[in-house]
């Protein structure tokens, strides 16, 4: 479970701060005899490029400085998204106002741009968490498109990370050390100053090792852990007055026992929901069959019975072979189902037609983490979690005022990383399956940005800029079964011992002569070298294993059983010029235009393939085709040729006897025995679920260009007073479209020449974003400086939103079948499709529209209260629809027959279930409802002072996908920090101690259904991503030289 220490004296120091904040004007008057009142200091930010304060900035934005990261103990993103408004964390990213990543594939932008030090990163989750935000000045986070001021567009909004630099006037030092839960041991130091008079520097070391976070389950090792380290070097020389040089690297090393994106993950439940419609909770599921884990079935999926079956087995709950009758909620029939028979049934089960991790595990079946609400985390794994970053950047800085109007400012940078991952998704540490996924990528990027800062006259300055990005990202992706009896790392045997060919001399039979091995030279992750990638040719063959390849980072010898693999290269390059200035109409009235050119470019190399199988379901003559050529050779085949006519017998389990795999029982209901144990680690010849085990794969070219696209600004802004300010305006933005590689249904194929013939394979694309912000704010000081209030209204207006989609799948194109003719006529069908599929597209229409407040309050000389509150509400605009297929309260095999065609084209009780209409519905990952609030107070003393810290964070709920199904739902949360410094009081040092998540609620920030991140052997798994546990600690800080 998650570690749920007590921390003795959370409740004593929870009623002390509430005393505390309920009445601090009384504390105050004893230990405060100063005359001067307190103001709210504004703070300088960079956020549109030219030196401003948050008040004088006509946008959205919140920053955060060194300070208040440190007494809010920040050192990530799950903490900072708290205290800004509307904004809330992904797996990979952030969204603001609901602008973010809808999905994760090489090939696309981000909707929020990050910076550090004013210049991109082209991964969120670098700046976000490196050296645990030590040594940061401030952290600007700008709302709204971006474009006209930034080198890199951002159709969402812009995070700039800004760190200290070196002291040119002396010496500075400062060291902090963390200690606390989990075996935190964490060091953070500097030191800084000059060389020469013109000669400064800026050295930063981190270090961060904490234990794990979440308890391994039944003997499973723990995960969650962290152990990282970064060093930073800056070096700034001023041969002038009017001339600086900085120049900054970096070098970020970490290596954990995580599942890279998931944090901890757990399931929270799974198996059909059987109720009284309409069921909107997962607690209207009937507790006998939507449970915690199911351990009984090995094949995943259910198949329609009738009542005959039912009467034979009974119920479901209480015996593994009997029915489950899901009522339809529109006509009211009753429509049963059975666990499919392992070799026997096939339409239902799914790619990648592995075994159930689940079954007849003991560790499985005592897994708990109770509802998604608050669950109680664990880790179930065979101990493959690992996750390594290695990181690396190098920017330069050039600055030359050349007069009193105008300035040039140079930014490059370049910046190399390689990650690698193994994820074990199957919540399981049995080996009856163990499905995880690798990932090894590095990326390479480098930009350059020219900007110049000029006046004309007295009333009109303006900043002007031309940018160039250039990425290169070199992936390679696996899922990868590392058990299933062999099934993905050994070489398929086709036959019985001294038959090893006799699936395949059937075949041949009917004209289909099943070609051989395929290997990497033909797919996966083999270099490409001069091959075409853009023959449209589909390889396929005989399966002839996988037996993996060795590498640095690989944390099992070789990387084996590769049920899918890809090899992807993509390059990105971006152009731009861009335009912003400032006219004053008059002494209190302004107006800001802007304009941006940008132009992108994509290329993309796309390799993949792995194991599949054929499904037989479609080939009623499959088991004629077995019993003929028992018959042809009657001296090799051990069966009797007329077996495969008798009672029961489907054209998966006559497969499997053909294969060797099992052998006839004579009865019906269960016409075959395996030869193999279920649960054995090894078997020569295992059960296949769906078909005829083949190797596939092929090779794909793409390329994205656009004839580029201009962004505009216009903004009015009134001064009424010097401590107000009132903006509107309108701003354009858009993110450019291109690939999502390593998507399920992300090719074309192509006639190029006419002749009614694929000839030419590419990759599909999806189009650019586009969207119109309207903006009203309001920005103004009170109350003789003591109260800062920020006020934004604001209306976007999307055109082709991108996001994932389920679109219907009737034909496989990963390969293709021989041009035969079938006794009785006809020819072989395409391979089955996959029914509804992900693909990314763009939306015509959806619109997002909210109000934000934040406010900063100093109530005494020694109380400061403030917070932020956030409205959002976002829908769909336009007539669209998605394929609800992957439902537990109604599955398409059993209540809507064999729905092998867009359910939208069905008769109108089918089409209610499986086809969703979105317009109006709300855009996902949104919540309408956020909140914040944070408050300090100061009691002073000779000898220093003593602060109590407190924030208060709450988030409404939000749906992950369109679907809005129970399980696709997070609940609202709230989460309690607090913290108690004392400084010294010369500011040498400090101490404080801390608890995070004080009421140690496991809220969960994500929901799914996602097959992929839950080892494919579960039916209608619950995969929740929850956030940290409660963890307490104490940190000691002390300065030298200069710094305080």
């Amino acid at each position: 479970m998650i570690h749920d220490r007590t921390f003795r004296g959370a409740a004593a120091l929870g009623l002390a701060s509430l005393f505390l904040l309920i009445a601090p004007p009384a504390l105050a008057d004893d230990d405060d005899d100063s005359s001067e009142q307190r103001r709210i200091e504004e703070m300088v930010i960079y956020g549109e490029r030219v030196e401003s304060t948050v008040s004088d900035t006509s946008i959205a934005i919140t920053a955060m400085d060194e300070d208040f990261l440190r007494d809010m103990g920040m050192q990530g993103p799950n903490e900072m998204v708290n205290f800004i408004p509307a904004t809330t964390r992904t797996d990979w990213d952030i969204k603001i106002r609901g602008i973010g990543r809808n999905f994760r594939g090489l090939g696309g932008d981000p909707g929020v741009g990050t910076y550090y030090n004013g210049i991109y990163s082209p991964d969120f989750g670098i700046a976000a968490t490196e050296g645990g935000l030590y040594d940061i000045r401030r952290i600007e986070v700008l709302r709204g498109p971006q474009g006209t001021l930034y080198g890199r567009n951002s159709i969402g909004g812009v995070v700039n990370y800004v760190t200290n630099q070196p002291n040119h006037e002396g010496f500075e030092a400062n060291v902090r050390a963390v200690l606390g839960e989990y075996g935190t041991n964490e060091w953070f130091g500097l030191v800084s100053g000059p060389v020469t008079e013109n000669f400064a520097y800026r050295l930063t070391g981190v270090k961060r090792i904490r234990g794990p976070a979440v308890d391994g389950h039944a003997g499973s090792e723990d995960i969650q852990d962290v152990n990282d380290q970064n060093f930073a070097l800056i070096l700034e020389w001023t041969p002038a007055d009017s001339m600086t040089f900085n120049l900054r690297v970096n070098d970020r090393r970490a290596y954990s026992k995580n599942n890279f994106g998931n944090g901890g993950h757990g399931i929270a439940g799974e198996g059909p929901c059987i109720g009284q419609h309409p069921i909107t909770s997962d607690s209207q599921c009937d507790p006998r069959y939507r449970v915690s884990r199911d351990t009984n079935y090995y094949a995943t999926g259910f198949r329609a019975v009738g009542q005959d079956w039912v009467d034979k087995y009974g119920d479901l709950a209480d015996d593994p072979r009997g029915a489950v009758g899901w009522i339809h909620p529109t006509t009211g029939e009753t429509f049963y189902g059975a666990y499919n028979r392992p070799g026997v049934d096939d339409f239902s089960v799914r790619w990648p037609f592995m075994p159930s991790q689940n079954y007849r595990s003991a560790s499985v079946a005592t897994y708990d983490i109770g509802g998604a609400d608050a669950p109680d985390i664990v880790g179930l794994t065979t101990g493959d979690n690992r996750e390594e970053f290695d990181h690396q950047q190098a920017s330069l800085v050039w600055d030359w005022d050349i007069n009193d109007r105008v300035s040039i400012k140079y930014l490059g940078s370049y910046n190399s990383f390689a990650y690698w991952f193994n994820r074990d998704n199957s919540f399981s540490d049995s080996h009856v399956s163990d499905i995880d996924d690798t990932v090894i990528e590095q990326v390479e990027s480098y930009s350059h940005e020219l900007r110049v800062f000029w006046e004309l006259g007295d009333r009109f300055t303006a900043t002007s800029g031309v940018y160039q990005f250039w990425e290169s990202r070199d992936q390679w992706y696996g899922i990868r079964e590392r058990g299933g009896q062999g099934r993905a790392r050994n070489a398929a045997i086709y036959g019985p011992e001294g038959w090893d060919t006799w699936l395949l001399d059937s075949l041949a039979v009917v004209g289909w002569i099943f070609p051989p091995c395929i290997g990497e030279t033909t797919h996966g992750s083999g270099a490409g070298g001069d091959l075409n990638f853009g023959d449209a040719t589909r390889n396929y063959g005989a399966y002839c294993g996988d037996p993996g390849k060795p590498y640095s980072q690989s944390w099992k010898t070789g990387d084996t059983g590769a049920l899918y693999e890809h090899r992807n290269l993509v390059d990105n390059e971006n152009l731009a010029f861009y335009t912003q200035g400032d006219l004053r109409l008059t002494d209190t009235l302004s107006v800001t235009l802007g304009v941006r050119y940008s132009k992108d470019w994509r290329d993309a190399k796309e390799q993949r393939g792995g194991y599949s199988e054929i499904e037989v379901f479609n080939k009623p003559w499959l088991p004629w085709a077995i019993s003929t050529a028992c018959a042809l050779n009657p001296d090799r085949c051990p069966e009797n040729p007329l077996s495969f006519f008798a009672p029961g017998v489907t054209p998966l389990a006559a497969l499997n006897v053909a294969m060797g795999a099992a052998t006839f029982t004579g009865d019906p209901d269960f016409p075959i025995a395996p030869v193999c144990n279920l649960e054995a680690y090894a078997c020569d010849r295992p059960l296949r679920l769906r078909g005829v085990p083949i190797g596939w794969g092929h090779r794909t070219l793409g390329t994205y260009k656009q004839d580029g696209d201009v962004t505009w600004r216009v903004n009015f802004n009134w001064e009424p007073t010097p401590d107000m300010l009132v903006y509107l305006g309108a701003t354009a933005g858009y993110r450019a479209g291109g690939f999502n590689l390593g998507n399920s249904d992300g090719r074309i194929e192509l006639d190029t020449d006419g002749d009614g013939a694929t000839d030419t394979r590419a990759i599909g694309q999806y189009g650019d974003e586009n969207l119109i912000a309207y903006e009203l704010g309001y920005k103004g000081t009170h109350l003789d400086g003591t109260l800062q209030l920020n006020i934004a209204v604001y209306y976007y207006d999307y055109e082709n939103y991108q996001t994932n989609v389920s679109t219907w799948e009737s034909e496989g194109g990963d390969f293709a079948l021989p041009n035969i003719t079938l006794p009785g006529g006809g020819g072989l069908e395409a391979p089955a499709g996959r029914g509804p599929v992900d693909t990314t597209k763009n939306i015509d229409q959806a619109n997002n529209k909210g109000f934000e407040v934040d406010a900063t309050y100093l109530a005494t000389d020694n109380f400061t209260i403030g917070g932020n509150y956030s409205f959002t509400e976002s829908t769909f605009n336009t007539a669209f629809t998605f394929f609800n297929e992957n439902d537990p309260r109604y599955p398409r095999e059993i209540l809507g027959g064999d729905v092998n065609q867009d359910p939208c084209t069905l008769p109108a009780e089918i089409r209610s279930l499986y086809c969703i209409e979105i317009d109006g519905e709300d855009l996902t990952g949104i919540p309408k409802h956020k909140a914040t609030l944070w408050a300090a107070y100061t009691w002073n003393r000779p000898s220093g002072s003593w602060t109590w810290y407190n924030s208060i964070a709450y988030t409404g709920d939000y749906a992950t996908t369109p679907f809005h199904r129970p399980w696709d739902l997070v609940p609202e949360r709230e989460r309690w920090d607090m913290r108690l410094t004392y400084r010294e009081a010369t500011g040498r040092w400090s101490a404080s101690a801390f608890v995070d998540n004080v009421l140690d609620k496991t809220y969960i920030r994500h929901s799914d259904m996602e097959n992929r991140r839950t080892g494919y052997g579960a039916n209608w798994p619950q995969r929740v991503v929850a956030l940290y546990p409660r963890y307490w600690g104490v940190e000691f800080e002390y300065s030298m030289g200069a710094y305080r």
